[in-house]
């Protein structure tokens, strides 16, 4: 999830002190690889997928029949356009439920890591604009609820409107919150949790610098150090509001290590509760790190960025010596990382 726009010297993006500049960050953290990533971040990424939506009343066969399946094997419908041009836009029922969703592919991938059952009890902590909740709300029941939070207020009215236009009220139960995922507090209520965390969208940066450089407005090392340390909050409150045998999904849009791996590494070492990361299942896409998967345009097809890490919760109190960064058991991890 791209960063909320801030002004001012402090947090978010807008931050002034340098640090190393983002060229220098970035192909410290991937070498030799970093010239042909950021030639791959920079290209058109590829057209965004349908996700068909069960609540609405048309006739599939009719809505998605110039469409084909992604992935016949994924539990989301995922549909692309006959060829390489982009899906049109999406038509509604007489009740004014669309028929689906434009996506990220990886997107709907992440939301299938969640394993939603009928009646569970999900939040997804940093909603908007509300890809992740309409995907979640597929495969809820009227018996399972949906809690869905995105603190700013602009981008909490769009998420409003993504609930209202695909989600009826009658058939999954939505709640809509304005509260900070930082300092979230209901322990142990949810079953699933999703974390689509702010973060340094370099993607899109890399885009919107077009051929200059990524300027310090738009990027540096500090806004970066203060992006981790508010997801590790954001995951740490996560991980508490999990039900035992829950499961946490963490995400973001970013390329950074210290984005991705080092915040769910500094939660299971600082975390109070027994948790076990687990292997995401995204089927030959992406590539493994140390803690989860990424998925990289320069060998996924165009396809990302997006980093996925599943934390599965054991209890909420942690085990003597449980839930410690094991160095051994990850040598292979950092071998691929390398």
């Amino acid at each position: 999830m791209p960063p909320p726009r801030r002004r001012g010297p402090r947090g978010g993006a807008g931050g002034t002190k340098r640090g190393v500049d983002f060229e220098a960050f970035y192909a410290r953290a991937y070498g030799t690889r970093w010239p042909a990533l950021r030639k791959a971040l920079t290209a058109p990424p590829p057209p965004k997928v349908a996700l068909w939506n069960r609540f609405c009343q048309l006739p599939f066969e009719e809505v998605m029949a110039n469409m084909t399946r992604v992935d016949d094997a994924s539990l989301l419908q995922v549909f692309r356009s006959h060829g390489a041009c982009e899906v049109a836009p999406p038509v509604s029922d007489e009740f004014n439920v669309k028929a689906y969703y434009l996506l990220d592919y990886a997107s709907a991938l992440v939301v299938e890591q969640l394993g939603v059952n009928a009646f569970d009890h999900v939040l997804d902590m940093c909603a908007a604009p509300g890809g992740g909740s309409i995907g979640i709300a597929q495969f809820l029941s009227a018996d399972g609820t949906l809690t869905a939070n995105e603190p700013q207020q602009e981008r909490c009215a769009r998420l409003r409107r993504s609930i209202r236009e695909y989600v009826p009220s009658n058939y999954v139960p939505v709640t809509i919150t304005q509260r900070s995922a930082e300092t979230w507090h209901a322990p142990s209520t949810y079953h699933r949790v999703l974390v689509d965390a702010p973060c340094s969208a370099e993607r899109r940066l890399l885009q919107h610098a077009g051929a200059a450089p990524v300027s310090s407005k738009a990027w540096t090392e500090q806004a970066s150090t203060e992006l981790h340390r508010r997801q590790c909050a954001m995951l740490l409150r996560a991980v508490e509001t999990c039900r035992p045998g829950g499961r946490v999904v963490y995400t973001t849009c970013s390329i950074s290590p210290l984005e991705n791996d080092e915040v769910v590494g500094d939660v299971l070492r600082r975390t109070r509760c027994q948790v076990e990361v687990q292997a995401p299942t995204l089927r030959n896409v992406g590539e493994k790190t140390r803690y989860g998967h990424v998925v990289l345009p320069d060998t996924a097809g165009g396809l990302g960025p997006m980093f996925c890490c599943v934390i599965h919760k054991v209890s909420d109190r942690r085990e003597e010596g449980g839930s410690e960064d094991d160095e051994e058991d990850d040598d292979e991890g950092d071998k691929n990382k390398d």
